[in-house]
């Protein structure tokens, strides 16, 4: 035990001397209790310690969560598939410190290269596009996972050549949703990691196509829109 918290016991017994004995002389309780914080006052004055440490708390600061007004168009759905691999970045992205009031607010940087990486196009079906975020996890243990679903019709060499090389292969993706937001979903951090599979369908009116679909926990954030200014190397919103 060191030298102040010593000093600072001692000082507390005192205190409760103190007001003990004020409130003896006096015939009066509500004296000793008056006479408690006068004390301490003096304490501190003369000895520049405190009788009582100050404690420290954090509080949560909430903010108020719009819902889209009315006569304001909320459309679903996504339009739009880009993905380039991780290891195309030179830095993190995106990363926390480059969001701010729910956008990413920062172009990626990309590893010198010839041809220079950007991100490709992946040329999805009709209404088959969709991400979604999850907050998971106990209080103090949460994180964000995020997931992305998409079909692409066909069976072409040229398809298979581009699903092939997917495997093992982590990505980010930047997707342009139907309000013509662009959003990325995964890190260069922690990708997204596909599984794939596709189908011949039975018959002639079957669905024959791919499905892709990836999931990762484990993130910081969710999902993000990008800040309109922000240039994405290969990603265009028309």
């Amino acid at each position: 035990m060191n030298k102040k918290a010593i000093t600072s016991i001692i000082g507390s017994v005192c205190l409760l001397l103190l007001a003990s004995a004020v409130a003896f002389a006096t015939n009066n309780v509500l004296a000793g209790v008056v006479a408690m914080p006068l004390a301490t006052a003096g304490f501190q004055a003369v000895t520049g310690l405190s009788l009582f440490e100050p404690t420290t708390a954090a509080y949560a600061t909430l903010a108020a969560i719009p819902r889209t007004p009315q006569q304001t168009i909320n459309p679903g759905g996504a339009r739009r598939l880009f993905l380039i691999a991780t290891d195309q970045f030179a830095a993190e992205y995106p990363k926390r410190s480059i969001i701010t009031a729910g956008k990413i607010t920062a172009a990626p940087t990309f590893i010198t290269a010839t041809p220079a990486p950007v991100f490709v196009e992946v040329q999805v079906s009709d209404n088959s596009l969709k991400l979604d975020g999850s907050l998971k996890g106990s209080t103090g243990y949460q994180s964000w996972e995020q997931s992305l679903e998409v079909k692409i019709a066909g069976f072409t060499p040229e398809q298979c050549d581009a699903i092939d090389k997917l495997i093992n292969t982590e990505v980010v993706a930047c997707v342009v949703m139907n309000d013509g937001q662009r959003v990325i979903a995964g890190s260069s951090f922690m990708g997204l990691q596909f599984e794939v599979m596709h189908t011949t369908g039975a018959k002639g009116s079957d669905r024959r196509e791919w499905t892709l679909k990836a999931k990762q926990d484990g993130y910081m954030f969710n999902y993000m829109p990008v800040g309109d200014a922000i240039a994405i190397p290969g990603v265009s919103a028309t």
